[in-house]
């Protein structure tokens, strides 16, 4: 392909800024992806995009409403509720949420997750905030289905200082609107995307100041370390959770047990034997004495 041709498909970052503003101030809400290997620029051309979109509102861009954690993302969208009924922490509208690592947040193996479902729920009735949502991942194709399905636009960085666009397709007859399939043939063969589907553009950018390299590396080291730390909690009481819950479903078996080899009439109605903790052990593929120190009270 042509240099002429590459250049046709080129779209300056101010005006694809002055398009997301567009969207937003029409009523509709604007999620965005940002992929690509790790260290080719995705925070940069984020943090390059939403500068330019704070230009268009007269505002200056700042790392205030960047996160790594869903908490935080769900307080902005929605508001901390209070006791007097009030909600405290949303952002106005129109502002910028920068979510640095979305494997963090929205992973395609968590969709199964109660906090990733409930902030999912959250981001479908969120379009009267009108607030600009980035997110970056390595690979847009890890994240929950339900997550992508809501993104208005998927950026990849394919070289640092150039990113290209895609959007989903408008079509009510498409069940993947982003093309997956069709689209991998087709960049296989093409070694570019420009006759992808979806895409719309290629966006060059330039990288940040020395300072904004720095600012954003000293929000990165603290906020992200936090969510972190908390993320191993919450995954930690979890799991707590669920093995006490297994202990105290083996007990109940147990008990159960004991009060129905008391009446022979219902064991052999309903054909039950007595229950031991071999059997258990069949049952639930756990040792006899760990069964054994569940019963006794030991977790």
């Amino acid at each position: 392909m042509s240099n002429n041709k590459q250049s046709s498909y080129i779209i300056p970052l101010k005006v694809f800024a002055e398009t997301i503003h567009k969207l937003l101030v029409s009523d509709r809400d604007v999620s965005i992806v940002f992929s690509g290997m790790t260290g080719e620029g995705k925070s940069t051309m984020l943090i390059q995009l939403f500068k330019e979109y704070q230009k268009i509102r007269g505002k200056k861009w700042d790392f205030k409403t960047m996160t790594w954690k869903r908490d935080d993302l769900m307080k902005w969208i929605d508001g901390e509720k209070q006791k007097d009924g009030t909600k405290t922490g949303q952002l106005p509208k129109y502002t910028p949420i920068a979510l640095d690592e979305l494997f963090l947040m929205f992973y395609r193996r968590n969709w199964s997750d109660s906090g990733q479902i409930d902030s999912i729920g959250v981001l479908n009735m969120a379009r009267d905030r009108r607030l600009l949502i980035g997110g970056c991942v390595p690979n847009f194709w890890d994240l929950d289905p339900a997550f992508t399905s809501r993104a208005r636009f998927y950026i990849f960085i394919s070289e640092r200082g150039k990113a290209w666009v895609f959007e989903q397709e408008i079509n009510p007859y498409v069940k993947d609107k982003w093309n997956f399939a069709l689209s991998q043939k087709i960049f296989r063969k093409d070694k570019h995307p420009y006759r992808l589907p979806n895409f719309v553009g290629e966006v060059y950018y330039d990288d940040l100041t020395e300072q904004e390299k720095e600012e954003y590396l000293q929000i990165r080291n603290t906020k992200r370390l936090t969510a972190l730390d908390s993320s191993k909690k919450d995954k930690k009481e979890l799991y707590t959770n669920i093995k006490n819950q297994r202990n105290d479903l083996i007990k109940l078996l147990f008990e159960y047990n004991k009060e129905v080899t008391k009446n022979k009439d219902i064991m052999k109605k309903c054909n039950i034997k007595k229950l031991t903790t071999k059997d258990l052990s069949n049952i639930l593929g756990i040792t006899p004495t760990a069964i054994s120190m569940i019963l006794l009270g030991k977790r």
